[in-house]
């Protein structure tokens, strides 16, 4: 899941977070995480941050506690079974020996 549907999916208003970096470097926003604002949909002490771009409000911080980043996984940048093709390529064309291991098929390779 992108941040901004975090965000709506936790029934967050992007106005009343705080103003953010567009594209804030790591350790902006560890700095941040290390200061542990308080949660954008609960108000618990939050263990992550992230930067989302709203169209009305620019770039806005989202905290999100323990909890509510479990409930709003982030998406992997490719589809995992894209993923396993691709990874065994890589182990075939480095001759190494891969065992993968999904839900679907269960125990792959030797």
């Amino acid at each position: 899941m992108h941040h901004e549907e975090a965000a709506r999916k936790l029934g967050v208003d992007p106005a009343s977070l705080a103003p953010a970096p567009p594209a804030p470097r790591f350790a902006t926003t560890w700095s941040r995480m290390q200061q542990e604002p308080p949660c954008s949909a609960c108000g618990r002490p939050s263990r992550t941050s992230d930067v989302i771009h709203d169209p009305d409000h620019g770039h806005r911080w989202l905290d999100r506690c323990r909890q509510c980043f479990l409930e709003t996984p982030p998406t992997p940048p490719v589809p995992p079974g894209r993923f396993l093709a691709e990874l065994r390529g890589v182990a075939a064309n480095a001759r190494l020996r891969l065992r993968t291991y999904t839900d679907e098929s269960g125990w792959e390779g030797e």
